[in-house]
């Protein structure tokens, strides 16, 4: 659960793919309770707090399976407001970041091709990202990458991560979200690549 205000992010632990399939109903993905009040959804022999509230589209790139193109797609988050407080909250699959246009997934992907399989900036963008027309400054280069690798060194990203040494290296800290994501991936996943599995890992 992730806000500041009385509008507050929860994330559900379902993949984006499967959201996108076949959309949860409302009764499917109701908080048990109102993270800004506490107040319990459905109060034993009383009325429903957390009423439906409508949809909230946010955009999510990156590609839906890990050997799939990068695509721009559309989730819809199901906004629930609190009849106690007036709190909104926004329910959204475990792979939509906060404040971040790429999927948990494809973040995930990313750091793990670039970090373990050693591909360069300009190889990753072309399996990671949806945009194919660059400038010529970020031809060979993606600062997306750098950027995601401090935000994870700087426990804004994948928070589950173990502390690492003050002077890692941005690769070294991103092999080790890969490392680590792809140890939460399912059992399924054994004997998959390291990228796959931290793809799918990132969404647990």
């Amino acid at each position: 659960m992730e806000g500041q205000s009385s509008s507050r992010i929860v994330h559900i632990g379902i993949d984006v793919k499967s959201w996108t399939t076949q959309l949860p109903t409302v009764d499917e993905v109701r908080p048990g309770q109102c993270f800004v009040c506490g107040e319990a959804s459905r109060p034993a022999g009383g009325r429903i707090v957390l009423h439906g509230h409508g949809f909230r589209a946010r955009d999510q790139w990156g590609p839906v399976e890990a050997t799939a193109p990068p695509a721009v797609i559309e989730v819809l988050g199901r906004r629930y407001e609190c009849q106690a407080c007036g709190a909104v909250l926004l329910v959204v699959p475990g792979g939509v970041l906060r404040r971040r246009l790429y999927s948990a997934a494809a973040v995930a992907l990313a750091l793990a091709i670039w970090s373990i399989e050693e591909q360069t900036p300009a190889e990753v963008r072309a399996r990671v990202s949806p945009w194919r027309t660059v400038g010529p400054a970020a031809a060979e280069a993606w600062a997306s990458l750098r950027r995601w690798a401090k935000a994870v060194r700087g426990g804004r990203l994948f928070p589950v991560l173990r502390e690492l040494p003050a002077g890692a290296r941005l690769r070294q800290v991103a092999a080790r979200a890969a490392t680590t994501l792809a140890a939460l991936a399912p059992s399924s996943a054994e004997g998959l690549p390291l990228g796959t599995r931290a793809f799918l890992g990132s969404a647990m």
